[in-house]
């Protein structure tokens, strides 16, 4: 795993403050040696204040990922000016060689001998908007319910987002072939697909030791509805003999909470945690006996939870739309993610001999940890780096 570099570089920031809630690192670059030019990193600026051990760093991967874009500007000569995705306040003082962008500030920020550099990481706006619509809709029309859309890009921001990647001249995409298939087909030639990594792990599962019971995992991120909480608390609520623990936000969520009071409450066999660092000992404690996870998300670059559980040692159950490639010998691919889809899939992961699942606990995890690690995404994020530089 390659460590993050703050402890070996000097910080030198001229300005560092908070305008509305964002922060900016400016010239960040080590001290003692003239940099060749500069670029502006628009992502998460507040990841290079923090020092290595930092506990932020043990929630989503993104915020490693931000750090490490800077470090491979900087380990190439330049030095980085960070602001946040969306920070629209920000007004450059100097031309930089390269902008780095993952949102709406691309053109924006950059000059006329700017190289452009689109970072994706979801799939096409638009496509994202209307399949976490469709679920909410689908939800009404099932039980009546009513939630508000929490993943939805402004239409404003679609029209922007939409601007900066015709302009990039790089574009990359965390996705896999599913993911960029959402994006219109005038774009299909500019994007380069990488990796993300996963959530910090304290530990993994070991398949051989484990002891397996009837248990499984929905764990993700905000919106209840877009991430598919409501389909699998419909199937394991009329599956007793089953159990499923729930870790994520979706608590914040009052409207899905009210809308599931009596999954989230009232069935024993649902067990409702709220959110927790998959690091964390309790993590552990109650994914100690689970056979696998439950991911039928609408739309996604590639899920980052995921990634996490399948590292972790646990069966993948997943959308198509999670940006994962799977094969049959790691797990299983929702095609509609209806709920007869998923309880045929969850009763036919039980009735596997034990050895089977041992086995693709073991490939699926060994699979994840090989591609979707941290030396994989610089490795290929590199390349891409030096590209985006003047030769």
């Amino acid at each position: 795993m390659i460590p993050y570099p703050l402890r070996r570089i000097t910080r030198k920031i001229k300005s560092c403050f908070r305008r509305t809630r964002h922060e900016r690192v400016i010239d960040y670059f080590p001290s003692g040696t003239r940099p060749k030019g500069h670029v502006l990193v628009s992502y998460i600026a507040e990841s290079l204040l923090l020092g290595e051990n930092d506990k932020r760093f043990l929630r989503h991967s993104n915020a490693w990922e931000s750090a490490e874009i800077a470090r491979l500007f900087n380990k190439h000569g330049y030095a980085v000016d960070a602001i946040s995705w969306d920070d629209t306040a920000f007004i450059p003082e100097r031309e930089y060689v390269t902008v780095f962008d993952i949102y709406t500030n691309l053109k924006r920020c950059s000059g006329p001998g700017t190289h452009k550099f689109f970072h994706a990481t979801g799939s096409d706006s638009s496509f994202c908007n209307g399949a976490e619509l469709k679920r909410i809709s689908d939800l009404k029309m099932r039980r009546g319910a009513v939630v508000v859309p929490r993943r939805s890009v402004k239409a404003a921001d679609v029209e922007l987002s939409y601007g900066n990647l015709m302009a990039a001249d790089t574009i990359t995409l965390i996705g896999n072939g599913v993911t960029a298939a959402t994006f219109p087909d005038n774009l299909q030639h500019k994007l380069n697909r990488v990796v993300p990594t996963g959530s910090h792990l304290s530990a993994t599962r070991d398949s051989r030791k484990i002891t397996l019971r009837k248990e499984f995992v929905w764990f993700n991120g905000t919106g209840a509805v877009h991430k598919g909480l409501d389909l699998t608390l419909e199937v394991f609520a009329r599956n007793p003999g089953l159990v499923l623990h729930v870790v994520g936000p979706y608590l914040k969520e009052s409207d899905f909470v009210e809308a599931y009071k009596h999954e989230l409450t009232k069935c024993p066999n649902i067990i409702s945690h709220g959110f927790l660092s998959p690091s964390s000992r309790k993590f552990q404690d109650i994914t100690r006996h689970a056979v696998g996870f439950v991911s039928p998300s609408c739309s996604e670059g590639i899920s980052t939870s995921a990634i996490t559980c399948m590292q972790y040692g646990m069966v993948p159950i997943l959308s198509v739309n999670s940006g994962i490639d799977l094969t049959g010998e790691m797990g299983y691919l929702l095609k509609s993610c209806a709920i007869e889809e998923i309880e045929a899939v969850v009763l036919d992961v039980i009735d596997r001999p034990e050895r089977e699942i041992r086995e693709m606990i073991a490939c699926s995890q060994e699979y994840a940890l090989k591609r979707f690690s941290r030396e994989e995404f610089s490795r290929i994020m590199e390349n891409h780096v030096v590209r985006a530089l003047p030769s």
